[in-house]
C-alpha cells in the first residue's frame, strides 16, 4: 500500500476516523491482496464501499473505480473524487449489473455476513461472469468461530440478526462455509485463512478504539483487561477474529 496516498484519503475522511482506527488493518490487508495488473487503467469494484477509504485509495492510485453501497448519498467526496458510484441493494438484487470480463479486481470486504444467504448462488455467478479471467476477488468477513460471543452462544446464528429492512448481520461464517459458495464458479481459491484484524485494539465508550496495550490508560479497565489477557488465545488461528479468501478466474 502507498502510505503517502492513503495519508490522503485518511486527511479526507477524517470525519469517520472511530471506524478507521477499528478497520485500519482490514483496508491495508485487502489493499496489499490487490495484484498489480498490466491494463492501462485497471478496473476496480468495490462491493459495499462505506465509508469509502478503499475505493478512494485506489481511485487515487490510477484505477478506474465503481463502487456500489445502499446509500450513495452519504459519500459525497467519492463520486466527486470520479468514481462511479451506484445504489444497489444486494439483497433486493443480487445481480450484478456489469458486463462480461470487465473488472481486474473485485472488494467484498464486511459485506458477505450482512446479506441474505439465499442471494449467494446469483451472487456469486455475477462475480464470476464480470470479473475478467486472471482477475481476483478479495473477500473478507467474520470469523463464526472467533473467541468472543458468537463461540460462546453457538446457537446465536438460528436467526438473522437483522432490522425490518433486512440491515444487520444475517449470519457469521466458517472459513469452509465461505468456501462453499464457491462450489458453483470456476474461481480458484488462492488463499483461505482466518486472520486478525481486530485483536490488537481496545475500546472505551468514552475513547473509542485504542492500542490495547495501553488498556491502563483508558476507561472499561476490566474489560479491557480480559482483552489484554486472552489475547494470546484469540491470535490462534481458529479462534482469530476474520476470514480472509482470495479467489481467481482463470
Amino acid at each position: 500500500m502507498d502510505d503517502e496516498i492513503f495519508n490522503r484519503v485518511k486527511k479526507d475522511l477524517k470525519r469517520d476516523e472511530a471506524y478507521l482506527r477499528n478497520h485500519e488493518h482490514r483496508f491495508r490487508v485487502s489493499a496489499e491482496s490487490v495484484r498489480s495488473v498490466t491494463s492501462e487503467t485497471p478496473r476496480l469494484l468495490d462491493i459495499g464501499c462505506w465509508p469509502g477509504y478503499l475505493s478512494l485509495y485506489f481511485r487515487r492510485s490510477g484505477w478506474e473505480v465503481t463502487a456500489i453501497d445502499l446509500k450513495p448519498d452519504r459519500l459525497p467526496i467519492i463520486s466527486e473524487a470520479g468514481i462511479n458510484l451506484i445504489d444497489h441493494n444486494l439483497n433486493d438484487h443480487p445481480s450484478l449489473p456489469f458486463p462480461e470480463n470487465h473488472f481486474d479486481t473485485i472488494l467484498f470486504t464486511e459485506v458477505f455476513e450482512h446479506l441474505n444467504p439465499a442471494s449467494f448462488d446469483e451472487l456469486f455467478k455475477g462475480i464470476e461472469h464480470c470479473l475478467k479471467p486472471g482477475g481476483r476477488l478479495i473477500l473478507t468477513t467474520p470469523n463464526r468461530r472467533a473467541l468472543n460471543k458468537n463461540f460462546f452462544i453457538p446457537n446465536r446464528w438460528e436467526e438473522p440478526e437483522v432490522d425490518e429492512e433486512g440491515h444487520g448481520h444475517w449470519k457469521e461464517y466458517t472459513v469452509a462455509e465461505v468456501l462453499e459458495c464457491f462450489s458453483n464458479t470456476s474461481l480458484a481459491i488462492v488463499r483461505s485463512e482466518t486472520i486478525s484484524f481486530y485483536s490488537h485494539l481496545g475500546r472505551s465508550n468514552e475513547t473509542g478504539y485504542f492500542p490495547l496495550q495501553d488498556w491502563k490508560s483508558h476507561p472499561n479497565k476490566l474489560r479491557n483487561l480480559a482483552k489484554f489477557a486472552v489475547n494470546p488465545i484469540r491470535n490462534l488461528p481458529f479462534f482469530r477474529d476474520s476470514l480472509v479468501i482470495v479467489a481467481q478466474k482463470d
